[in-house]
C-alpha cells in the first residue's frame, strides 16, 4: 500500500494517511480512559450515597422508635389515669345509688304484735305500695338504679374524653 500511496500523495500527507490513525486509535483510548475514570468515580460516589442514606434511615428509625415508646408510654399514663378516675366515680355512683335505693325504698306495711313490728303478710295480691304514692309512679328495682349509675359514670366519661380528640 506504501508503494500506492507514495507516487500519488505528497510527502507531508502521505504521514497524515499514515499516522493518522494511530492518532485516532490514541484519541480514543484517551476519550475512553477518561469516561472509565468518570463512570469509576461515579460509582464511587453512588456507593457512598448508598452509604449516608443507610446510616440516615437507621438513624431516622432509632428516632422514631423512641418517639413511639415515649407515646406509648403518655398513653400507657394516661389511660391508667383515666381508668382510675373512672373507678373512682364509679363507685361514687354506685353508693350514690345505694343512699338513693334505700331513701326511696318502698316498706311493706307493718302490723304491730306482741314481739315488735313485723311486715304484714301479703294479702292477695297486694304490692304494699302507700296510698299517697301517685298512680303513675315508676318503680325501678336496686339492680336497675345500679346499672343505670354505671352506664350514665361509663357515659360521661366516653364523652368526656370524646371532646377531647381535635376534629
Amino acid at each position: 500500500m506504501t508503494g500506492v500511496i507514495g507516487p500519488l500523495v505528497p510527502p507531508p500527507l502521505s504521514l497524515v494517511l499514515k499516522v493518522g490513525p494511530y492518532v485516532a486509535l490514541g484519541a480514543v483510548a484517551l476519550v475512553a480512559w477518561h469516561f472509565d475514570a468518570r463512570a469509576v468515580a461515579n460509582a464511587e460516589m453512588i456507593r457512598t450515597q448508598a452509604a449516608a442514606f443507610k446510616q440516615a434511615q437507621a438513624t431516622a428509625t432509632q428516632i422514631a422508635q423512641t418517639a413511639l415508646q415515649h407515646e406509648r408510654a403518655a398513653y400507657v399514663i394516661k389511660a391508667t389515669e383515666a381508668d382510675s378516675a373512672y373507678q373512682t366515680q364509679l363507685v361514687d355512683a354506685r353508693s350514690a345509688a345505694d343512699r338513693y335505693g334505700a331513701t326511696h325504698r318502698l316498706q311493706p306495711p307493718t302490723v304491730a304484735s306482741g314481739s315488735g313490728s313485723a311486715p304484714a303478710a301479703a294479702e292477695g295480691y297486694s304490692t304494699g305500695v302507700p296510698a299517697s304514692m301517685p298512680a303513675d309512679a315508676v318503680m325501678v328495682s336496686n339492680g336497675d338504679v345500679q346499672a343505670c349509675s354505671d352506664a350514665t359514670t361509663y357515659a360521661l366519661n366516653a364523652h368526656n374524653w370524646a371532646i377531647t380528640m381535635n376534629p
